[in-house]
């Protein structure tokens, strides 16, 4: 039997924040805003970066999942200093929050398309 570290324990729960991240701003609400300007229209989306990139829906999940990914990135690369700030997972959590919110909205507008 193999004992896990208190560190060790702290890298997955800190990786498994990060993973959450990714998933909910990357997948979620990448699905969910296509499926929602899909209904009601690439009109309604209100940043025009991605209101631009709707044009090609595939490209447009490509740099919303690249986004996601490269910021989880960028948090694992500096998961070293993140751990030194004060109320870290709180960060995470109202990150993965608000995504969870974000994707909530996007399906709302869907479902009221139907």
């Amino acid at each position: 039997m193999q004992f896990r570290s208190s560190d060790t324990e702290r890298d997955a729960d800190y990786a498994a924040l990060v993973v959450g991240m990714v998933f909910v701003w990357g997948v979620c609400d990448g699905v969910s805003t296509l499926l929602a300007a899909s209904l009601v229209g690439v009109e309604f989306e209100t940043n025009p970066t991605v209101r631009a990139l709707l044009s090609t829906p595939a490209l447009a999940l490509g740099v919303k999942l690249a986004a996601a990914v490269l910021a989880g990135l960028v948090a694992l690369a500096g998961e070293r200093f993140v751990r030194t700030v004060p109320g870290w997972r709180w960060f995470f959590f109202v990150l993965i929050g608000l995504g969870t919110v974000v994707t909530g909205l996007n399906l709302g507008v869907a479902i009221g398309a139907l």
